[in-house]
C-alpha cells in the first residue's frame, strides 16, 4: 500500500468515526481472538453484535437522539435493559441481572477543575462478551480507558475491561485526593506559622469537594464489595482477584477522602480559634489604649474650654505643668493596669 493510499484510508476512517460521534456513538472497540482491538464505526455496530467470539465495548452519548433511538431498538438488549441505559436515575448500583451486570457509577467530568459540581454518572450493562455504556456528559475515566485501549490494551473478556475501568477511576480519584492532601498540608503549615489570611475559604472549598466525592464514591465501593462476593458464574478466578484489587484501591482513596474531611474540619476549628484569639488580643490592646488616653483626653478637654477663670492663662510655665500632669496620669494608669495584670 502506498503512502497516499494509506493516508486516504486513514482519512476515510477518521471521517467515519466523526460521523459516528455525530450519531451519539462515542467509541466502540472489538477484540477478536488473538487479534488487537479494532475501533468500530456507526455502520459496524449491527455486525459487531452478531460476532459470537469477540469482546465488545460500545460507548454512547445518551443525550443524543440518534444514540437513544439505536439503544431503544437494540435487539441484543431486553426492553428493561434498554430503559435502564437511557434512564436518569442517579442511585449508585452494581446489580446482577440474569447472566450480566447493570451498573450506575460515578465519574468526574472530562477536564475536571476541582469543582464539586463536576461529578456525573456512567451507566452500563455488561455480560460475558459485551459492555454497553452510556453517559450524558464527557467523563474522565472512560476517556482515559479509550486512550489506553488505543495505546494497545488487550482484554480477554469484559470482566477484565471492567476492572481496567475501575483501576483508572481509582487512579484518577487518587490524584484528586493527593492534590487535596497537599493543599490541606500547605494550609496547615501556614496556620501553624500564624500566616493567616484567606485560608478559611480555601478550606471550605476543599472540605466541600472531599465530602461530595466521598458521598458519590463510598456507595460505589460498597457495591464493588458486594459484586466481589456475588459475581456472575462466567467470572474467572483471575477476574475476581482483579476486581478485589480494584476494590482495595478504591477503598484506600475513599479512606483518604474521609481523612481529608477530618483534617479540613480540624483546621477550620483551629483557624477559627486563632482568629478569635487574635481578635481578642486586638480588643485588649484597643481597650488599653482607650484607658490610657481617656484621662489625658479629659484633661485636654478641660483646658481646651474657652471660659474665664481657666488657671495658667497668664503663667508661661503652665503648659509644661499640664504636660507633666498628663504624663503622670498616664504612668499611674499603666501601673494600675499592670497591677491588675491586664497586660
Amino acid at each position: 500500500m502506498t503512502s497516499a493510499t494509506a493516508a486516504a484510508t486513514a482519512e476515510g476512517r477518521n471521517l467515519e468515526l466523526e460521523r459516528a460521534r455525530v450519531h451519539g456513538f462515542i467509541y466502540g472497540v472489538l477484540w477478536e481472538p488473538d487479534r488487537p482491538g479494532r475501533e468500530l464505526t456507526w455502520e459496524d455496530l449491527d455486525g459487531a453484535l452478531l460476532d459470537p467470539d469477540a469482546v465488545l465495548w460500545l460507548h454512547f452519548n445518551a443525550a443524543n437522539a440518534h444514540a437513544r433511538e439505536w439503544l431503544s431498538q437494540c435487539p441484543r438488549l431486553p426492553e428493561a435493559l434498554r430503559r435502564f441505559l437511557l434512564d436518569r436515575d442517579d442511585r449508585k448500583r452494581l446489580d446482577l441481572v440474569a447472566e450480566g451486570i447493570i451498573g450506575v457509577i460515578s465519574d468526574v467530568h472530562y477536564g475536571f477543575d476541582f469543582d464539586p459540581d463536576q461529578i456525573a454518572l456512567l451507566r452500563f450493562y455488561l455480560d460475558a462478551r459485551c459492555l454497553i455504556s452510556t453517559r450524558h456528559q464527557p467523563l474522565s475515566a472512560t476517556d482515559e480507558l479509550r486512550r489506553v485501549i488505543r495505546g494497545g490494551l488487550r482484554v480477554e473478556n469484559t470482566a477484565s475491561l471492567l476492572a481496567n475501568l475501575f483501576e483508572l477511576q481509582a487512579a484518577m480519584l487518587g490524584n484528586v485526593a493527593a492534590r487535596l492532601n497537599r493543599e490541606v498540608g500547605d494550609i496547615e503549615d501556614q496556620v501553624l506559622a500564624e500566616r493567616i489570611h484567606d485560608q478559611r475559604g480555601k478550606l471550605g472549598a476543599i472540605r466541600r469537594l472531599a465530602v461530595r466525592l466521598h458521598r458519590h464514591f463510598a456507595p460505589e465501593l460498597r457495591s464493588l464489595q458486594h459484586l466481589c462476593a456475588r459475581h456472575p458464574a462466567w467470572f474467572r478466578d483471575t477476574d475476581v482477584r482483579g476486581l478485589r484489587q480494584r476494590t482495595e484501591e478504591l477503598n484506600e482513596v475513599v479512606d483518604d477522602l474521609d481523612t481529608i474531611q477530618e483534617r479540613a474540619k480540624l483546621l477550620q476549628e483551629e483557624l477559627a480559634g486563632r482568629v478569635a484569639e487574635m481578635t481578642s488580643r486586638n480588643l485588649v490592646i484597643l481597650s488599653i489604649v482607650t484607658t490610657v488616653f481617656l484621662p489625658i483626653t479629659l484633661i485636654t478637654g478641660i483646658f481646651g474650654m474657652n471660659v474665664a477663670g481657666l488657671p495658667g492663662l497668664e503663667d508661661r510655665s503652665a503648659f509644661w505643668w499640664v504636660m507633666m500632669g498628663m504624663a503622670g496620669v498616664v504612668l499611674i494608669v499603666l501601673i494600675l493596669l499592670h497591677w491588675k495584670r491586664l497586660f
